[in-house]
């Protein structure tokens, strides 16, 4: 009989539910889509240096998946703890016609688990389904070979996707008994008509806090943008967000008072149509849930911010791969070190800079490596002296750092490596970087590093004189050259001082060997292309040499695959937290207004009664829900257009292109998701108004 009664409750309540089945489909199918990865990426033909990076993303997740699982059992929960509130007065008539609690408490654990079962295989077969989906985008994003692809069940997710949420459903079913245990019939008559309690406010108390809520945030917006460069330790960033949680709090408690009110002092608004229903309505919504909308407000805040800067930056990284490894293979070898032969006497000191005069080609040629396999652009020697370091080149910047911070004498002490301007145009040319003229006594700094390029240029400022093997130099320009010699995945050239062709550097002022080359035809081959990335190279060439001198190697191949390979990785994992969060957002506010909408049925009543028509109650309803929805997504968009500056600032990213296509997909996401859940709300909660 329990289980007949639990059925028809089901049957009875199904349009009831509509809210909470899509939010436990949606759980359990993104949950099965994001974890299955690493099975859809098992079949994909991927370079080391990727699948390395994919099983980061599968260990990165694993762990997620626990922190997403306690959000979505919480979610879930909020969601049985509404429909609980719904139905007290069912449960209240069941108790008076002498059913026990322990029965009630059975139908609970028949319904749910009944709704669990359905939801589980429902999202189970569209997580499925997506997952297909997702390996042509996991495959996009991390460039794979795609040919090999077939249908993938992964087994081992399925069963992990079943037993966290079987957990969900027990701990559901628990709090569910405890609630029925501990009721008694009075608290469950009135509890179904138990409204939350609403407090007044006075209207000029709101608008002072509101007006104060925009004045701190405006201070926190300014802080983390125009004021970044004097944010100088995490306890006053800590400030910042302190002080945008306080007014975005601010912001929900104060605007339902003073906005309302303001609203009731123009006729000829207040007085249109349903207007003042409306604004009453809304007010009265807000005004009950100022702590959740602040929540939702924040987790959209960081949606919007993870989303955007993580198609950012892989828009941005993937761009540069052409500007960052514009040949195959750019090499490089101390030709100086520590020596671990002290038998002569000399201390380290004293041997630490006598070059071996190996460039990177001597090595190689002694190492046996095939040259062939190797089209040689350009070799060139940077050479260092102790006249030309940090201290000498920035001056008094560089003193100022130091009384802030000593912690820069060992930045300061550091020697520079010096280029000839001829060697440096034509790497240039190699590299497509605008070559330089100089005078007869002038320099350039070379320098892309965003941090160093700061200093340099405040030392240009107040510097601009350095003297090289006895002749003084002036800069030739207040601002770095962008340029490298090395190629690396991001921007890394530290520092490198372009000097006159006639420098009269001796074989001792030999630092370091670079050698610049292509693969020759018959070795551009992903084989060889392997054998250069993966180690194998590093092990031949660099078997015994000394420490601070082995050749370094740096491929486009690699830096291509570390930048593809890194950015797909953020990019998964912020969609991952992103539809989480979004759904958690969406799920609670939509919750929210069909308890309202339970709550309002009766005002709905009284407006067809005075002769209302559906058109114009629909046109309330929607502008109510709409206005619900859409407090806590303005606030977050606006937190946004500062926090994402904030993240492309910390990024380096200043490429607008990037920036917006990010913005849009962004966009287009939290649409789909957030709005998905608007609509379905209001088409619940037009038909519990509707009845």
């Amino acid at each position: 009989m329990l289980f007949r009664i639990s059925m028809k409750n089901l049957k009875k309540s199904i349009r009831d539910y509509s809210i909470y089945f899509f939010t436990l489909i949606l759980g359990v199918c993104i949950f099965y889509v994001f974890n299955a990865v690493d099975s859809q990426t098992a079949l994909m033909d991927l370079s080391k240096k990727r699948s390395d990076m994919v099983d980061i993303l599968v260990t990165v997740l694993s762990a997620m998946s626990v922190v997403v699982s306690c959000i979505l059992g919480f979610l879930i929960v909020y969601a049985s703890r509404f429909l609980l509130r719904k139905r007290k007065k069912e449960f209240g008539l069941y108790l008076t016609l002498g059913m026990k609690k322990s029965d009630i408490a059975r139908i609970l654990l028949t319904e749910t688990a009944v709704i669990g079962l359905i939801s589980l295989a429902v999202g189970l077969l569209a997580g499925v389904g997506l997952s297909q989906f997702m390996s042509l985008f996991v495959a996009n994003l991390f460039q794979a070979d795609m040919t090999g692809f077939v249908f993938t069940l992964s087994v081992p997710t399925l069963l992990k996707t079943v037993g966290y949420f079987a957990i969900i459903y027990v701990v559901v079913i628990v709090m569910n008994t405890i609630v029925v245990m501990r009721s008694q019939i009075i608290d469950l008559y009135v509890g179904a008509r138990k409204k939350e309690k609403m407090h007044l406010k006075n209207p000029w108390v709101c608008l002072a806090v509101f007006l104060f809520a925009c004045v701190i945030l405006g201070i926190a917006y300014y802080n983390v943008t125009a004021n970044e460069a004097n944010m100088t330790s995490e306890a006053l960033v800590m400030v910042q967000i302190v002080l945008g949680i306080i007014g975005t709090f601010l912001v929900f408690w104060s605007v339902s008072g003073f906005a309302i009110n303001v609203l009731k002092k123009i006729p000829g608004i207040y007085h249109r149509r349903l207007n003042s229903f409306i604004i009453s309505e809304t007010g009265s919504q807000i005004n009950t849930f100022v702590a959740a909308a602040s929540i939702i407000c924040l987790l959209l805040f960081v949606t919007i911010c993870l989303l955007s800067s993580a198609f950012t930056l892989k828009s941005y990284r993937e761009g540069r791969i052409d500007r960052l490894a514009p040949i195959d293979v750019s090499m490089s070898r101390n030709m100086t070190g520590e020596s671990d032969d002290e038998s002569a006497g000399e201390s380290t000191a004293d041997v630490k800079n006598q070059p071996d005069g190996k460039t990177v080609a001597d090595v190689l040629a002694e190492k046996e490596f095939d040259m062939n396999s190797l089209d040689i652009l350009e070799e060139f020697v940077a050479y260092k002296t102790e006249t030309v370091t940090n201290q000498t080149v920035m001056g008094s910047y560089m003193e100022s750092l130091l009384e802030a911070d000593s912690s820069f004498r060992y930045m300061a002490a550091e020697e520079i490596e010096m280029i000839r301007v001829g060697d440096y145009n034509r790497a240039a040319q190699i590299y497509g970087f605008d070559p330089v003229s100089l005078g007869e006594n002038e320099y350039a700094i070379s320098c892309d590093y965003p941090n160093m390029v700061k200093f340099f240029q405040y030392g240009l400022a107040v510097n601009d004189t350095i003297e090289v093997k006895g002749r003084t130099l002036t800069a030739a320009k207040d601002t770095c050259l962008d340029g490298f010699l090395m190629m690396n995945y991001s921007e890394s050239n530290m520092g490198i001082i372009v000097v006159p062709d006639d420098i009269p550097f001796e074989e001792n002022d030999a630092a370091k060997s670079y050698l610049l080359a292509d693969y020759s035809g018959g070795y551009d081959t992903k084989e060889f292309r392997s054998y250069m990335d993966d180690g194998a190279f590093n092990r031949q060439v660099n078997s015994d040499a000394e420490d601070g001198k082995r050749v370094i190697s740096s491929t486009r191949s690699y830096i291509a695959d570390d930048n593809i390979g890194s950015s797909g990785l953020v990019v998964f994992l912020a969609l991952y937290l992103g539809f989480v969060f979004i759904i958690s957002g969406a799920a609670i506010l939509a919750l929210k207004e069909m308890s309202d909408a339970i709550d309002s049925r009766e005002k709905y009543r009284i407006l067809r009664e005075l002769g209302v028509g559906d058109r114009e109650r629909n046109r309330a309803l929607f502008i109510q829900m709409g206005v619900f929805f859409g407090l806590p997504l303005i606030l977050a968009v606006i937190h946004s257009v500062f926090g994402i500056q904030v993240c492309n600032n910390m990024m380096t990213i200043s490429d607008s292109g990037s920036i917006s296509v990010s913005l849009v997909v962004t966009a287009l996401l939290i649409v789909a998701v957030y709005g998905g859940y608007f609509l379905l709300s209001y088409l619940c909660c037009r038909r519990v108004v509707g009845e």
